[in-house]
């Protein structure tokens, strides 16, 4: 048996419960909020903390629940400023626990499928292109904020630590709109386009000099040089319970890497 508390009581709080719950009747999930953890922190220790709150919050429960949690995960956005995403760092690197991110995306069936199927695609010269739309869900953060780190993460999935050499061919940046085109070595183009609208979209495009993949997450559609390919079913788990599974074994330096690309992010958004 496995206990688990879920700090954050907003929408993604409980269904990460749910979801834990649901998996397996051997877990013992909790559902605490960021007020109540701050203000009256549990004198127990817990297996897992995953922390679900605000950005605001994110860097100071961290600091406290690595002290009573032998794994937690952090939730994106890992904070609300550049030094929040410092901060976090900063906390992973001094833990005494194993500190991992949620990136459910990159567990997610359709993704797993895109990853095997290029696995062996020559990515020199490709362009890789993500798309993501739709109206304002939080007065607390913009847009932007609350998507990028999805599309960070899956980007980063495939082009590990990218930032360390990009070069900024372009970007747009106004409250309804970013759009950021980054060059990185091997003449690869990294591309993210993100649109305030009234409709949902969330899509993803690889460009190759022999091949193509493009991934509708939203409608759970992959094509594979313009012709659809199934997706399969790695296992019985949802996206959330594989992100636990893995955070379980995840190395330091890889949420390191990651929490370093979100943070080089965040100060191009900022200085734009």
């Amino acid at each position: 048996m496995k206990s688990i508390a879920v700090i954050g009581q907003g929408v993604w709080g409980k269904k990460l419960t749910q979801s834990i719950q649901k998996a397996s009747i051997q877990n013992q999930v909790e559902l605490i909020s960021s007020r109540v953890f701050l203000s009256n922190t549990p004198e127990r220790t817990f297996d897992v903390i995953w922390i679900a709150g605000r950005p605001g919050s994110q860097a100071k429960i961290l600091e406290i629940a690595q002290s009573i949690s032998k794994l937690v995960i952090l939730e994106k956005p890992l904070g609300a400023t550049l030094n929040d995403f410092l901060r976090v760092e900063e906390l992973i690197r001094g833990a005494n626990s194993n500190i991992d991110l949620s990136m459910p995306w990159c567990y997610s069936n359709i993704w797993l499928n895109l990853k095997e199927r290029i696995k062996y695609w020559d990515l020199k010269g490709a362009s890789l292109t993500f798309q993501r739309s739709g109206p304002v869900a939080h007065t607390y953060i913009s847009p932007v904020e609350d998507w990028i780190p999805h599309d960070i993460y899956l980007a980063s999935d495939i082009l590990p630590s990218y930032e360390e050499h990009a070069l900024v061919r372009s970007m747009k940046k106004a409250f309804r709109e970013v759009v950021i085109s980054l060059e990185l070595k091997r003449e690869i183009t990294l591309n993210f386009e993100f649109k305030v609208s009234s409709s949902k979209e969330s899509k993803c495009e690889l460009i190759t000099s022999s091949n193509s993949a493009y991934v509708d997450f939203l409608n759970n559609r992959l094509l594979i040089n313009g012709e659809a390919s199934e997706i399969s079913i790695s296992s019985g788990l949802d996206e959330i319970n594989r992100n636990l599974l893995a955070a379980i074994s995840t190395e330091e330096s890889r949420t390191i890497q990651f929490v370093r690309t979100q943070t080089w992010m965040k100060l191009l958004i900022d200085s734009a």
